[in-house]
C-alpha cells in the first residue's frame, strides 16, 4: 500500500476566508465573496456552488457569478505560467470546460514536482469543493485532411493578418509576412492573463524570426490555438478566423460530425 499524503500546515478563518499556510508550500485561501487585494501572481479558482467556472492568474473581472474563490499561491521555486498550464490539464481530465489546447514545453524534473505538489494540496482543494473524478465531455473534434494541406488559409483579425497551412495533425507553417498584435491585452486590473503571457512566450521563443511584430521567416506551430495566440494572443475561436480561398473557415471543412 503506497504512504498516505500527508503535509503540515498552520490556518485561521474569518467571516470572509479561510487559509491555509503550507509553508515552503505556499498557500491557499478560500474566499466567501470577491477579495479585493491579491497577488498578480495568484492563481484562482472561481467557484459557483462547489462547481469550477473559471481559471486566471492575478484575475478576477468579470467573475460576478462566482459564489466563492479558491487562489493558490504556489511555492516560490514554481514557474507560475507553467504550473497553470498543468493545472488546466488536470481540470480538462477532470471534465471541467476549460481551453486547454495550448502546448507548452515543461520540463520532466518540473512536471514532477507539480505533480507532488498537486498531490499534497488535492485534499485541501477537495475539501473546498473541487471535483476530480474524470466524466465524459463531449467537445468538436477537428480531422486532419492532407487534401488541405497546400490550402492557404487567412486570418483577419483585430489586425492581425497572416497565410497558414495546416501540414500534419501537429503542424501549422505560419509564412514570413505575418503581422502580429502589437501588445498583449490587459484585464479590467491591469494585468496580462495566461493567453497574454503564453503569446508572449511563444513570440520570445521566435524572436529571431520577427521583427517590428511582423514575422520575417515562415514558422511552424503546433496547434490552432498556438497559432491564434502568437498572432493575436487568443481571446476568440481559432477554427473560425482560418479561412480558406473560398471563404470556408478551417471548422467547416475539418469538424468531425
Amino acid at each position: 500500500m503506497e504512504d498516505l499524503v500527508m503535509t503540515d500546515f498552520t490556518g485561521n478563518y474569518s467571516d470572509q476566508k479561510i487559509t491555509i499556510d503550507l509553508k515552503d508550500l505556499g498557500s491557499i485561501n478560500y474566499y466567501f465573496t470577491k477579495p479585493e487585494e491579491y497577488s498578480k501572481e495568484s492563481i484562482f479558482l472561481i467557484m459557483q456552488n462547489r462547481e469550477i467556472i473559471g481559471l486566471g492568474i492575478g484575475d478576477l473581472d468579470n467573475t460576478e457569478a462566482a459564489t466563492s474563490y479558491i487562489e493558490i499561491v504556489v511555492p516560490e521555486n514554481f514557474i507560475v505560467t507553467d504550473f497553470f498550464y498543468f493545472l488546466t490539464k488536470h481540470m480538462v481530465q477532470s471534465g471541467y470546460k476549460i481551453n486547454a489546447e495550448y502546448k507548452m514545453q515543461i520540463s520532466q524534473v518540473s512536471l514532477q514536482l507539480y505533480e507532488k505538489y498537486w498531490q499534497n494540496v488535492l485534499p485541501i482543494l477537495s475539501a473546498f469543493g473541487l471535483r476530480t473524478t474524470p466524466v465524459k465531455r463531449v467537445k468538436p473534434r477537428h480531422k486532419f485532411m492532407a487534401s488541405l494541406a497546400d490550402v492557404p488559409f487567412k486570418i483577419d483579425y483585430k489586425g492581425s493578418k497572416a497565410t497558414v497551412y495546416w501540414q500534419k495533425r501537429s503542424q501549422f507553417l505560419v509564412k514570413s509576412g505575418a503581422i502580429l498584435v502589437g501588445q498583449a491585452p490587459l484585464t479590467k486590473s491591469g494585468v496580462i492573463g495566461f493567453a497574454g503571457r503564453f503569446g508572449l512566450r511563444l513570440r520570445q521563443e521566435h524572436e529571431k524570426e520577427l521583427h517590428d511584430n511582423v514575422l520575417t521567416k515562415d514558422i511552424v506551430l503546433r496547434s490552432v490555438n498556438e497559432v491564434g495566440t502568437f498572432l493575436y494572443f487568443a481571446g476568440t475561436n481559432g477554427w473560425l478566423q482560418l479561412k480558406s480561398p473560398s471563404g470556408q473557415t478551417l471548422h467547416e471543412l475539418t469538424v468531425e460530425k
